[in-house]
C-alpha cells in the first residue's frame, strides 16, 4: 500500500483541491498518513498570494529533500499557484522534486499521471524493501506531465474534467476520514480562475480564466458529502458568485437554491465573492433558505476610497458597495458581514486612508481581514505602479485600522449576549474548551464533552469579546431569536 501526505498552503480552494486529490488516491487504495516521514508520496499544494508563503514553501521543500536522502523511492510533487509560474525554478533549485503541476492546468491529466505513478511506486517500494535499491527511473523529474501521460501506458484514466469527477468513484459510506475528532465538513470547488484582473491579484495568472464546473455534478457532490456525514459544506471559487453553468447558463443563486433543496441537516457556506457580482436575487435566496444558507457574507471592500478602488481595478464605488450592504441588511438585519482591506496600495494618500476609516465606521463590519500591500510579481500593480507608500506609513495605518476594528467588533459582539443560538461544534481547543460556531460564523467557546463534536447544539451566550463569544450548552429551550 502506498502512503501519501498532503501539505496545503493558502486558501480554501487549495484545501478543496487537496481533499479532491486525496480522495482520488484513496480510490486507488492509497493511505493518508499523519507525517511526512511515513509517506511514500508527498504532494505540496502551494499559494502565491503572499510572498511570505513562498518563503515558507522553499524552506519546507528543503526539508523534504533531506527526508528523500534516507528514503530514495519517496516521490515529491508540487502543485497549485506557485507551481503555475515557478516550475522551472523549482526543478533547478530542488533536484529531488519529481513533478510540478500548476493550478490552472487540467487536473484530470494529473489524476492519470498519479494513477500510473502509484502502480510504479508500489513496485519500487517493494523492491527497495527486498533489496535496498530503486529503479533508476523512479527519481527522474517528469517535467512535462501531459507528455508523460500521452506517451506512457496509463493504468488509470480519469473520466471527467475538473474536481467533481473523482467523487463519483467514492461510494456512500466511505467518506473522507478525519485525522482527529473534528467537524465533518466539505470544501467543494465550483469553479476555478478569475476574469476580474484586480491590479494587486495574481490569481488570474496562476489559475487562469474562469471555468465553472457543471451544476448537476456540484449538487451531486454536495448530496454525496452530506450523505457521508458532512454537516457544513463550503462552495469555493476565486469569484464564487460569478458562477455560471456552461450547459444551462444558470447562475450562482440557482445553484444555491438547488443545494438548499437537498435532504439532510447541514449548512452551506460560500467564498469568496466579488461585489461586482452581488445581486438582489442572491440575497433573496439566502433569506428564503435561512435554515441551510447562513446569513453570513464575506464582502471584500479592499478600500474606502473611490480613487484607490479605481487604481485597484475593482469596478465598483463605495456608494455602490454600501447600496449592496443595504440590500443584504434589508432582508436580513442580523446578517454577519466580514470584509478584506488592503492598506498602503500604490498611490494611497492620507485622505484615501481616512475614507477607508470612515467606511468601517459607517458599515460596522463584524470583522475585517486587513493587510499591508505588498507587490506580487506578474500583477498589474507590480508592473505599472510604484510601491510608493513607505513601510512605516503602511504599518501605522494598518495598526490604526486594526485597533479601531477591534473596538467595533467588541461593540458589535455585545448584541449576542443573552441570546440562544444553534451552533456546530467543531473541535477541542488546546486549552481544553470546545470551539463551536453559529451559522453566522461567529466563534463560541464553551465547556462540553467530545461527544458534542461534529453535531448541532444550542448554546446560550454568556459574554462577548472582540473575537470570541463564551457560551453554555442548553438542552430543552427553543431558540428564541433569529440565529446568526
Amino acid at each position: 500500500m502506498i502512503n501519501f501526505f498532503f501539505k496545503t498552503y493558502g486558501c480554501q480552494a487549495n484545501v478543496a483541491d487537496s481533499e479532491g486529490l486525496a480522495s482520488f488516491l484513496k480510490t486507488l487504495e492509497c493511505n493518508d498518513v499523519l507525517t511526512e516521514q511515513e509517506a511514500d508520496l508527498i504532494i505540496v499544494n502551494t499559494c502565491a498570494v503572499r510572498e511570505k508563503a513562498e518563503q515558507k514553501l522553499y524552506s519546507y521543500l528543503g526539508q523534504l529533500c533531506d527526508i528523500k536522502k534516507t528514503k530514495p523511492f519517496l516521490k515529491i510533487g508540487v502543485i497549485g499557484c506557485v507551481a503555475s509560474y515557478k516550475r522551472d525554478e523549482m526543478y533547478k533549485r530542488f533536484d529531488q522534486i519529481n513533478f510540478v503541476y500548476g493550478a490552472k492546468e487540467d487536473y484530470k491529466v494529473l489524476e492519470s499521471y498519479l494513477g500510473d505513478l502509484v502502480v510504479k511506486l508500489e513496485t519500487t517500494k517493494q523492491l527497495f524493501g527486498d533489496t535496498g535499491t530503486v529503479f533508476p527511473s523512479i527519481n527522474v523529474q517528469d517535467r512535462d506531465i501531459k507528455l508523460v501521460v500521452k506517451q506512457g501506458p496509463s493504468f488509470f484514466r480519469a473520466a471527467r474534467v475538473g474536481s467533481m469527477a473523482i467523487f463519483k468513484k467514492q461510494p456512500v459510506g466511505k467518506g473522507i476520514e478525519t485525522k482527529n475528532k473534528e467537524l465533518n465538513r466539505s470544501f467543494i470547488n465550483i469553479m476555478t480562475g478569475c476574469n476580474k484582473f484586480c491590479a494587486y491579484c495574481i490569481v488570474p495568472f496562476t489559475r487562469g480564466r474562469e471555468v465553472s464546473y457543471p451544476m448537476q455534478e456540484i449538487v451531486d457532490r454536495v448530496a454525496h458529502d452530506v450523505a457521508n456525514g458532512s454537516k457544513e459544506v463550503t462552495l469555493i471559487g476565486q469569484n464564487v458568485n460569478s458562477y455560471k453553468d456552461g450547459e444551462t447558463g444558470l447562475m450562482f443563486p440557482e445553484l444555491l437554491r438547488r443545494v438548499a433543496a437537498l435532504e439532510g441537516k447541514f449548512w452551506v457556506r460560500w467564498v469568496s465573492p466579488h461585489p461586482q457580482d452581488m445581486t438582489v436575487e442572491l440575497f433573496d435566496v439566502i433569506a428564503q433558505h435561512r435554515d441551510r444558507i447562513p446569513p453570513y457574507v464575506h464582502f471584500p471592500l479592499q478600500a474606502g476610497s473611490d480613487r484607490v478602488l479605481e487604481l485597484m481595478k475593482r469596478n465598483y464605488t463605495i456608494a455602490q458597495f454600501e447600496e449592496q450592504i443595504g440590500w443584504l441588511r434589508e432582508r436580513m438585519p442580523d446578517a454577519i458581514i466580514s470584509t478584506d482591506m488592503i492598506v498602503g496600495f500604490p498611490g494611497e494618500q492620507e485622505e484615501d486612508f481616512e475614507l477607508t476609516m470612515a467606511a468601517i465606521e459607517r458599515i460596522r463590519f463584524d470583522w475585517v481581514y486587513s493587510f499591508n500591500y505588498s507587490p506580487r510579481k506578474h500583477t498589474l500593480a507590480s508592473r505599472t505602479m510604484s510601491d510608493d507608500v513607505p513601510q512605516e506609513v503602511k504599518s501605522r495605518r494598518l495598526e490604526r485600522l486594526q485597533t479601531r476594528q477591534i473596538q467595533i467588533g467588541a461593540e458589535v459582539y455585545l448584541k449576542h449576549v443573552g441570546r440562544i443560538y444553534e451552533v456546530l461544534v467543531e473541535k477541542r481547543l488546546e486549552g481544553g474548551k470546545l470551539l463551536a460556531r453559529t451559522d453566522g460564523n461567529v466563534r463560541v467557546i464553551v465547556d462540553g464533552n467530545d461527544g458534542l463534536i461534529d453535531s448541532f447544539a444550542k448554546v446560550r451566550i454568556l459574554s462577548a469579546g472582540p473575537v470570541n463569544l463564551t457560551g453554555e450548552f442548553i438542552q430543552s429551550e427553543k431558540i428564541s431569536n433569529a440565529s446568526l
